[in-house]
């Protein structure tokens, strides 16, 4: 029962392929797994983990009773094959460290037909008898927590195998197994239907005298999962820049050089040293003041021209504040004709 896997995800999946091919026999998983991580170590590329996968299941067994007997008949009907599966399952239950039993569970049936009394001590006799048997072959109560019960006329059972069965007469057997009237009326009922009472006897009635024990337990998977190291990339080499001719000093030009710390026009002067320096010096006295002049006019002359728009403005002003004087005594003279004529 200890399985090794490379994956969690395939453990867990053939966990589950077997417990649903169990189940078609008799082993049940009852509920999900529970993964206990046990070591986690490193070989070569991979992450090796090694955990335990637990998970709850049952088996479930049955062998035959003869009717009015509660002492096993090992050759009975199927029972021999039935004993040969769980002295197997309970041979390698015990050698695997992996399964603990949580419980057993032991019931004796008794089927329908004869007194009541009598079915409840045969069932209860035949629960005892089987744990017996399980105690003086594997030590059962010993080891585990071994309950028994007892289920006297399993009518319950009756009418499933009577429902799955071609029986003559079988919706009214039903019928009368559905119906409100006690265990012995029912019996009673049927043993007049002859074809059908001698079908159950043959049947129905022999596979419900029996004992069935489920044994409930945990049982572990040892599940390794080895992962590849993912090794990061390696960086990509930077892309080489194209480098970037220095730009020429400020002072330095393609042509020649500039002397930065000139500031302003750049204006050459006369040579002192000439002889028209006096000369010059006057021309230039003469140009200033006549440009003075001409300032001073345009200036006058602005100032004129800016006098007479005021005053153009001024009168416009005047004209239109007239014009409003005139149009609101107008408008008042016509209120007043108007009020006249509607005080009359």
């Amino acid at each position: 029962m200890k399985t090794t896997v490379t994956t969690f995800a395939l453990s867990l999946a053939l966990c589950a392929a077997a417990g649903a091919t169990a189940q078609t026999r008799r082993s049940v998983p009852a509920s999900a797994a529970d993964t206990v991580l046990l070591s986690e170590t490193s070989d070569g590329n991979y992450i090796v983990r090694r955990a335990l996968v637990e998970r709850q299941a049952d088996s479930d067994y049955s062998v035959r009773y003869l009717i009015n007997l509660s002492t096993l008949d090992a050759a009975l009907n199927g029972n021999t094959r039935e004993l040969a599966e769980l002295n197997s399952f309970v041979s390698a239950m015990m050698n695997d460290s992996l399964v603990k039993v949580n419980t057993v569970v032991i019931t004796g049936y008794a089927s329908p037909d004869g007194p009541e009394a009598l079915n409840e001590r045969l069932a209860r006799a035949r629960a005892r008898d089987f744990r017996d048997y399980v105690d003086r072959k594997y030590g059962f109560s010993k080891k585990f927590n071994v309950r028994t019960a007892s289920v006297a006329e399993d009518w319950e059972m009756c009418r499933t195998l009577v429902a799955a069965s071609s029986m003559p007469d079988k919706q009214a057997v039903l019928n009368i197994i559905d119906g409100p009237k006690s265990s012995a009326a029912k019996e009673a009922a049927l043993k007049a239907m002859p074809a059908v009472w001698e079908y159950m006897i043959v049947h129905i009635l022999p596979p419900i005298r029996r004992v069935a024990m489920t044994i409930n337990y945990d049982e572990g998977s040892l599940v390794e999962q080895r992962t590849r190291i993912v090794k990061p990339k390696p960086a990509p080499k930077p892309v080489p820049q194209p480098v970037a001719e220095p730009c020429p000093p400020v002072n330095v030009c393609c042509c020649g050089e500039i002397d930065e710390t000139i500031n302003g026009i750049i204006v050459e002067m006369p040579d002192p040293d000439a002889g028209q320096f006096s000369g010059n010096a006057q021309g230039v006295r003469r140009a200033a003041r006549r440009d003075i002049r001409m300032d001073t006019e345009v200036a006058a002359s602005n100032s004129h021209e800016a006098d007479r728009i005021a005053r153009q403005e001024v009168k416009a002003a005047k004209k239109i504040a007239k014009k409003e004087a005139k149009a609101a005594k107008k408008a008042e003279k016509a209120s007043r004709k108007v009020a006249r004529k509607l005080s009359k």
